[in-house]
């Protein structure tokens, strides 16, 4: 059998370079050979078989070739709570296991899944050897693959072969039985691609809370969840799915230390020692300054270490001073025959896991638990200090804990999730009747969007409903970000300011007040009372200021449509107080305008005079409902009596609606302004005076 039938995805043909013998698996890599050997030669490929050194390793199985060596990019990869891999000092370790009795936690390991930690290892545990710790499967390989041998892009095709190798291996060993192979821990449960997509939410859900609780040293907590997690197993619709061991077997006979590795975690504790087995969780919730000597031998036989530091775990003195009589659980006992079959398709099943990895669900999902930058140590309801109602609502209520991967999992309309001030909504009540609409929920459903939330200055009456109808959960505390308590919202959703953008915001205001200054002294200038068969200086001036407001609240609306953050808010802070510029300069100029009278016509057309009124009057009118709406808006999100003032839940519906068809009103109108009427107005009217002779400018500038 030749290399090309072992692997058929890794021997196609490589690219040759035309100038030398050097080959390459990728056109890209190549192209930079070319340009750096070659220098002024143009690209030129052609065919060429495997390079020798690739053949070399063809030649060996696959699983020899890639498991000495591991590159960050595989370890990358392996980023999720039920596959954790770690590189510490030129090694990498599946930390899976390890997690749930790490002495810190184990949100700690899991904020280093995927990644070299080594730099931070050291500084916290200066000298500690880590494989003391550890099971020995625990250690996977030295980090990085040596480039003269295979290069980065060469150990995943060997990878990819290997993978096929093995289903084909254990499609062949399926055939030579009746048996099937099924997960036999929770790890290797939600590692299964197979497993039902609801179950292994529930099972992530509870291991999260798990985790939890284990953080905060909960040990009772956990004990709790392990229970419900055992509870949700046992079900009848579930049990035929895996072989979970849900409750220890019958101890008569001696206890195998195979049923002592089952019980590694520091709510369930079950060590052996000189051939007998102890529990010793209930020791461990009482003495947490002996935890991290026992925990690193929960599960395991500490035979080993006994008596080699005297008075400490495991030694006779340590035994004689604290082990109680009803700790010892049992003797050792017989390991129970094992089925080769069944034992040779569960290795391959997790050689083909780890292999494999997580999928690109769950890894995508994973980079999403890298948090808003801020402290850790800040109180998680930070937003209650400003608004103190929210936390009557939250009041008594224990809430369930969610990873930032698993919210960024919830991006569908059957359940967009969304993090608001470290807490979890689920955003389904509210479609179709948020007053910005479904789009910018779905488009946000999964994040963060504490900053998003607070640009558009939601209300106390707001939130209070929204803690009422949607909070679900909320993250675990060591995912939350620090908003501060005492902060103001301008710091929540402000950005860095460079000296560049300070310097222009400076020279912006300079120009305001020069132009300001500008328009004083030419109101000043042109004082003198203009024919009655004109407009009056008044209206003039009146006709200006809601030009002004009406180009400032367009161009407002656009910028903050193309910003975030600070940014973002300023703009719609600067729409509102232009559109109410412009809503005040309408009324007083209607007011002027009948008070005054208006001046006789010019001679023309009479259907052209009938156009030219009526389109004035549908100015009117359409500047006069464009501030409404948007009032109408912040009325209904923000004063409008509700359920909190009546009593009635049907209230808060009704304003939530009536808010969505102002807003929605307002988005049309505002469309129709900009995109049909202002350029019809502004043409009409130029090409109407033009054409008789008369200058628009002259018409209704004030300094004349």
């Amino acid at each position: 059998m030749g290399p090309s039938d072992m692997h058929p995805s890794a021997c196609d043909a490589f690219f040759g370079c035309g100038y030398c013998s050097e080959a390459y698996p990728d056109e890209k890599q190549l192209s930079v050979h070319i340009k750096m050997q070659h220098e002024g030669q143009k690209y030129l490929s052609v065919p060429a078989p495997l390079p020798s050194r690739e053949q070399r390793l063809l030649h060996q199985p696959s699983a020899a070739a890639i498991s000495k060596d591991i590159p960050l990019s595989e370890v990358n990869r392996h980023c999720t709570p039920e596959d954790c891999w770690v590189a510490l000092n030129g090694k990498v370790y599946d930390l899976s296991e390890f997690m749930d009795r790490h002495p810190g936690g184990p949100t700690t390991i899991l904020s280093w899944a995927g990644k070299d930690a080594s730099k931070l290892f050291n500084e916290i545990h200066k000298g500690v050897k880590i494989d003391s710790y550890l099971r020995p499967e625990a250690l996977l390989g030295n980090l990085g693959v040596d480039e003269s041998l295979m290069s980065d892009e060469f150990w995943h095709t060997l990878r990819e072969a290997r993978i096929v190798e093995i289903r084909e291996e254990i499609d062949r060993v399926l055939s030579q039985t009746s048996s099937t192979h099924k997960a036999d821990s929770i790890q290797r449960l939600l590692q299964d691609k197979s497993l039902d997509s609801g179950l292994k939410t529930k099972l992530q859900r509870l291991e999260t809370q798990k985790r939890v609780a284990l953080d905060s040293e909960e040990y009772d907590k956990a004990a709790g969840v392990k229970k419900e997690i055992e509870k949700l197993l046992a079900a009848q619709d579930v049990a035929h799915l895996h072989e979970v061991p849900l409750e220890s077997k019958n101890l008569s006979g001696g206890i195998p230390l195979s049923e002592v590795a089952r019980h590694n975690k520091p709510h369930d504790c079950w060590i052996a020692i000189n051939r007998s087995v102890y529990d010793l969780t209930d020791f461990l919730m009482h003495h947490p300054e002996q935890r991290n000597s026992i925990l690193a031998w929960a599960g395991r036989d500490a035979s080993a270490m006994w008596d080699k530091i005297p008075g400490r775990f495991p030694s006779k003195q340590w035994m004689e001073f604290f082990m109680r009589p009803e700790a010892k659980m049992g003797e050792v006992g017989e390991e129970p025959e094992k089925d080769s079959v069944m034992e040779q398709l569960k290795q391959l099943h997790d050689e083909l896991r780890r292999l494999e990895g997580p999928s690109k669900a769950d890894i995508e999902a994973a980079k999403t638990s890298v948090k808003v930058p801020g402290k850790t140590d800040a109180p998680t309801l930070s937003e209650e200090s400003r608004f103190p109602k929210l936390a009557e609502i939250s009041a008594g209520k224990e809430l369930p804990f969610f990873t930032r991967a698993e919210v960024a999992k919830h991006t569908s309309s059957e359940e967009p999730y969304m993090i608001i001030h470290n807490r979890v909504y689920n955003l389904k009540p509210l479609l179709g009747s948020h007053p910005g609409g479904d789009d910018i929920l779905l488009s946000k459903a999964g994040t963060d969007c504490t900053k998003d939330f607070e640009v558009f200055e939601h209300s106390e009456k707001a939130r209070v409903q929204r803690d009422r109808d949607l909070l679900v959960g909320q993250l675990v505390p060591a995912e939350n970000t620090d908003w501060s308590a005492d902060a103001q919202v301008s710091q929540v959703v402000g950005e860095e300011v460079s000296e560049l953008m300070r310097y222009m915001k400076y020279k912006v205001t300079d120009v305001a007040l020069l132009a300001v200054g500008w328009y004083v002294y030419k109101t000043l200038q042109n004082r003198k009372p203009l024919s009655q068969f004109t407009y009056s200086r008044a209206l003039r001036h009146l006709h200006l200021i809601m030009a002004v407001g009406i180009f400032g609240a367009v161009g407002t609306a656009q910028a903050a449509a193309n910003t975030e953050g600070q940014t973002r808010k300023q703009m719609l802070w600067w729409h509102k107080q232009s559109g109410l510029a412009m809503l005040v300069a309408l009324i007083l100029r209607v007011f002027f305008r009948l008070k005054s009278g208006i001046p006789p016509r010019f001679p023309g057309n009479p259907l052209v005079q009938m156009i030219e009124t009526q389109s004035l009057r549908a100015f009117y009118l359409l500047a006069l409902m464009l501030p409404m709406s948007g009032i109408a808006n912040e009325y209904f999100l923000k004063w409008a009596p509700g359920s909190d003032r009546t009593g009635n839940a049907g209230d808060d519906k009704r304003n939530d609606r009536l808010a969505k068809q102002s807003i929605d009103a307002h988005k049309l109108l505002g469309k129709f302004l900009q995109y049909a009427w202002l350029p019809f107005h502004l043409g009409y009217t130029t090409l109407y005076h033009y054409s008789q002779g008369r200058g628009v400018v002259r018409k209704v500038s004030p300094f004349i």
